[in-house]
């Protein structure tokens, strides 16, 4: 009982020793742990510069519960050499949440071992997240890089897909240990963020602030920066590429004034997804629509006709829609 007890305590003081060496050598500050069956990979978490990003991440990772995102996670897809990618692979209630993307972040994409959050336009996804196996700078202008990888580089070539992963926080320091943020604290810091985006973009964007509160509640916003309400729900599913629609339609600038309507000429628009030219926010919202649906749109510039302008539109115009999808073939 006796030698049964000591190895005990010898195996207890050598896991000891194994996790204070393990943080000795680290400055203070929030760290990740991930740890895979390649070895395991170590990161530094940009706390203090992308408060809400960090927590979101953190939060997930601490969070236990059976709505948990990060329980049974893995790597459900890697690009070799490129990036390995985590968390909610799927819209499924979990992860399927956004959140304004932050800025002042003192890391890179560019440097090997960043970890960025997946983004769309001007939003973070709430769970998903990439790590960068080689750096690529060229998504600073789009992504969020919120940790560097501080030892384990050589295990990111190792890690397949649908290999299991485990995350765990370590803290380091007073300030560290005073970071715990929660489910609670991280939707209060999504609910500031998203208020001062919206006043951010009511200062920028006066005109089509007032329109969109115009339009009252259910406006949506798509990927791509469409903001949209529907006014008559369709059915029938949607068109695909190659599918030629026939829609009617409505175009205005945002001073009210219409440059286009297929009403007053007594048919629909009928063109052929990815294959006529028509402008990007066209494609994306016709695809989108079930015949019989009605609905009104906002496109921004890059969606419509950009800093070139046609015809009436001028320059950077954002375009008013009212549209409606008739039928597809």
């Amino acid at each position: 009982m006796k030698r049964i007890l000591l190895t005990l305590i010898t195996l207890t003081a050598g896991m000891f020793m194994l996790a204070s060496e393990e943080t000795a050598a680290l400055s203070d500050g929030v760290y990740a742990k991930i740890s895979t069956a390649k070895g395991d990979l170590l990161f530094q978490l940009d706390y203090e510069n992308l408060p809400l990003t960090v927590s979101n991440f953190v939060a997930n990772a601490e969070d236990k519960t059976e709505t948990s995102s990060y329980e049974d996670l893995s790597f459900y897809k890697v690009i070799p050499g490129y990036a390995l990618f985590s968390g909610e692979a799927e819209d499924n209630g979990k992860g399927d949440y956004t959140f304004p993307r932050e800025n002042g972040g003192q890391y890179s994409n560019g440097t090997p071992g960043a970890i960025t959050m997946a983004s769309r336009q001007g939003e973070d996804h709430g769970s998903r997240f990439m790590i960068l196996i080689g750096g690529d700078a060229f998504l600073d202008s789009k992504y969020t890089a919120f940790a560097k990888i501080i030892q384990g580089q050589e295990v990111l070539g190792k890690i397949r897909e649908n290999s299991k992963a485990k995350i765990e926080i370590l803290r380091i320091g007073a300030e560290a240990e005073a970071f715990q943020p929660d489910r609670n604290s991280v939707a209060a810091l999504i609910e500031d963020a998203r208020e001062k985006s919206r006043e951010e973009f009511a200062r920028k964007y006066p005109v089509v602030a007032e329109i969109l509160v115009s339009l009252g509640e259910g406006v949506q916003k798509s990927e791509t920066g469409i903001y949209y309400k529907v006014h008559k729900e369709g059915k029938g599913g949607n068109p695909r590429p190659g599918n030629t629609v026939q829609m009617h339609y409505s175009g205005r600038l945002l001073s009210g004034q219409e440059f286009d309507n297929s009403y007053l000429r007594g048919e629909p628009f009928s063109f052929t997804l990815g294959e006529d030219g028509v402008i990007p926010g066209w494609v994306e919202t016709a695809l989108s629509m079930q015949p019989g649906e009605q609905r009104t749109i906002l496109l921004p510039p890059e969606l419509a006709y950009g800093s070139k302008g046609y015809g009436p539109i001028p320059p950077d115009a954002w375009l008013i829609f009212d549209i409606e999808l008739i039928d597809f073939q």
